[in-house]
């Protein structure tokens, strides 16, 4: 086991930073919002879901998925292997994904956002089932 005084430094991230947030409705069921550091090396992600069938344990889930990743991505976790952690996990909900204008289908909630952060941050395009529009 490393010692914690091996382990990378935590990368400070500033107090006031900017935030994309994204809202998506995945397979008719939940909604997710997601938010994620607008940075070229995102440090930071917050979801939030929402939805009929959300009970308090999978509100608390996501939230710790959330730290989880922020916390792997300020030790300097590379983020591609991260998002790829996440990306092609496969179980309810899933489906259809609206109002994305690049992601139309995810296997669950986990894929979405693997695919979204590989796409958006790591270049992945095809894993994007709409191209970029040039303009």
């Amino acid at each position: 086991m490393t010692p914690a005084s091996e382990l990378t430094e935590r990368r400070e991230l500033p107090a006031r930073r900017e935030q994309v947030t994204q809202k998506v409705r995945i397979g008719g069921k939940r909604t997710l919002y997601m938010s994620v550091h607008a940075d070229e090396h995102p440090g930071e992600l917050f979801l939030r879901v929402k939805g009929r069938d959300c009970t308090s344990e999978t509100i608390a889930l996501y939230d710790i998925l959330a730290r989880l990743t922020s916390l792997a991505l300020q030790y300097g976790a590379p983020l591609a292997q991260v998002a790829g952690m996440l990306h092609q996990t496969k179980f309810e909900p899933c489906g259809p994904v609206l109002d994305h204008s690049r992601i139309k289908f995810c296997t669950s909630i986990p894929d979405f956002i693997g695919r979204h952060l590989l796409i958006e941050f790591c270049g992945r395009e095809e894993l994007a089932h709409v191209r970029e529009v040039a303009g």
